[in-house]
C-alpha cells in the first residue's frame, strides 16, 4: 500500500453479514486517483487496509486476528486467515467490486460470499471516505 501521499479522512463503514447491519465511523487515511484507491484505518485491535483497482479489491487486517482477501468481481479466490497462532485458507466468491471518487470523497461497495470450512456467509460492505480539512 502506498503511504507517502495518504491524507487524513473520516470513514463510515457499513457492514451487512447475513442480513445483520452494523455501522462504524473511524478516522483513517486515504489517497485515490481515477484508477486506484488506497484506504487505511484502525479498528479496535487491528489495522485494516484496503486497495481497489478496476474490479479487484485487496483487504488486509493485522492485529487481534490476521486476514488477507483478494476480491475479484465474478470470481472465486483464496485468502488467508490467522487466529491465535493458527492459520488457514479462506475462500471468497465476489459478486461486486465498485467504487467512485470525487475530488474529496470516495464510495466503495463490495458484495461477496465468505466461505470458511464449507460454511458460507453473505457479506456486503459500503464505505464512504471524506478527506478531513
Amino acid at each position: 500500500m502506498v503511504k507517502n501521499d495518504m491524507k487524513r479522512c473520516r470513514l463510515t463503514i457499513v457492514t451487512v453479514v447475513d442480513g445483520q447491519e452494523t455501522s462504524i465511523t473511524r478516522e483513517g487515511e486515504m489517497e485515490f486517483s481515477t484508477a486506484l484507491i488506497s484506504l487505511r484505518y484502525t479498528e479496535e485491535n487491528a489495522v485494516v487496509s484496503m486497495q481497489l483497482q478496476g474490479e479487484v479489491a485487496t483487504v488486509e487486517r493485522c492485529g487481534d486476528y490476521a486476514l488477507r482477501l483478494r476480491l475479484e468481481s465474478g470470481r472465486m479466490t483464496s485468502g488467508e486467515i490467522g487466529i491465535g497462532g493458527a492459520s488457514g485458507e479462506i475462500e471468497t466468491f465476489t459478486h461486486v467490486v465498485q467504487y467512485s471518487a470525487t475530488e474529496h470523497s470516495v464510495l466503495v461497495s463490495l458484495k461477496y460470499d465468505l466461505i470458511i470450512t464449507g460454511e458460507k456467509q453473505t457479506m456486503q460492505l459500503r464505505l464512504i471516505g471524506r478527506y478531513i480539512d
